[in-house]
């Protein structure tokens, strides 16, 4: 991997683990608040509870896959999934398709409006998408096929 892919990477990962670290610490810290904005949400009270649980444990899970390189794929491909996801219920949100607008958002996001919500989140996954391409292509090691024609490298 070049030295710039390599930094670039590790870029991609350090704003998302900041992101998924401060999210998930900000909703574990103050957790009867966000397991309240929760069951305030517009899903049945059950999935309100065990989403309380899940979410902020899973975006501490997210900040261990992106910390280490072995991992990091899934951490970015984990972190697009979950912002997609967010960034759907947002989406939602903003152009009124609930009647009305509970959120269960952590620290600053709560003070935000819906539309800077969104773009946010999509700013994230789009970091996340970058995290995922990054990951997947190595210019060394196209730099190397071009100059071969076979896909293998026999030794």
């Amino acid at each position: 991997m070049t030295k710039h892919h390599n930094i670039l990477t590790e870029v991609t990962a350090l704003l998302l683990i900041l992101l998924m670290g401060y999210t998930g610490l900000a909703k574990l810290v103050d957790f009867q608040g966000f397991q309240s904005a929760m069951q305030n949400q517009e899903i049945p009270f059950d999935w309100a509870r065990q989403l309380a649980w899940a979410i902020p444990l899973v975006e501490m899970l997210l900040v261990g896959l992106l910390l280490w390189e072995k991992t990091r794929i899934w951490g970015f491909i984990g972190s697009l999934a979950l912002l997609s996801i967010f960034s759907t219920y947002v989406g939602l949100i903003w152009i009124g398709s609930f009647p009305r607008v509970p959120c269960g958002c952590a620290g600053i996001f709560d003070s935000m409006n819906w539309g800077a919500h969104l773009a946010v989140n999509l700013g994230f996954a789009a970091i996340s998408a970058l995290g995922i391409y990054l990951s997947t292509t190595n210019p060394a090691v196209h730099h190397q096929a071009v100059g071969n024609s076979s896909k293998f490298n026999f030794p």
